[in-house]
């Protein structure tokens, strides 16, 4: 039997099928699916930044009391950076897009919003690192203030709770979330970085 006759081997079908798949991936959006998608779009935005601006705010809120009602210069200076932080997180928070311009098309407006979105993400994964000093300063200093709390709680110095509030721990559990925070939004830009790059190929803009 020659070669030309033989029949198709697994490789060549299973590349043929993947071809059909990818090929399928690049169907171009319908303006209703892209007016869809900019509808929905509009609406996440607008809730993750009322979500975000809560927070935020109250978080600075708290710092500022805290600066007020502490005592310990050190605790001070540490509440008032994350004071610092949070209004820059709250700034950060009101500048994305919320909902589409009358002259935009729904495929531009889902691209700044993806680019947006992805921006804030690696942004965020910079302050983070602002964290660190602070909460190093408040666990450095803060100790005593920390055991004395535990003392009028009852808690035993020879407990483990005690032993545990003492030592490094806390600052290490901080810092190990504060990474595992940080790949996160890693992970989460990312995702936003795929979709934009789906719409730019899903889209004849």
């Amino acid at each position: 039997m020659k070669d030309s006759e033989r029949p198709s081997t697994p490789e060549i079908v299973w590349k043929s099928i993947g071809g059909k798949e990818e090929a399928s991936m690049d169907i171009t959006f319908t303006p209703d699916q892209l007016n869809a998608m900019a509808r929905s779009r509009e609406r996440e935005n607008l809730w993750g930044q009322r979500i975000g601006l809560i927070l935020f705010t109250g978080l600075a809120g708290v710092c500022a009391y805290n600066v007020i009602s502490v005592h310990q210069i050190w605790l001070r200076l540490s509440l008032a950076w994350l004071f610092a932080w949070s209004c820059l997180l709250v700034l950060g928070v009101g500048r994305g897009p919320r909902r589409m311009n009358p002259t935009e098309s729904c495929a531009s407006f889902l691209r700044r919003s993806y680019e947006t979105k992805r921006g804030g993400f690696l942004a965020l994964r910079r302050y983070l690192f602002l964290l660190i000093p602070p909460f190093l300063a408040s666990w450095w200093t803060g100790g005593a203030l920390r055991l004395s709390r535990l003392r009028a709680l009852g808690v035993e110095p020879s407990s483990r709770l005690y032993e545990f509030s003492s030592g490094p721990w806390p600052f290490i559990i901080l810092l190990v979330s504060l990474v595992l925070i940080w790949f996160a939004f890693g992970l989460a830009a990312k995702k936003a970085e795929r979709e934009l790059d789906e719409l730019r190929r899903r889209t004849q803009e």
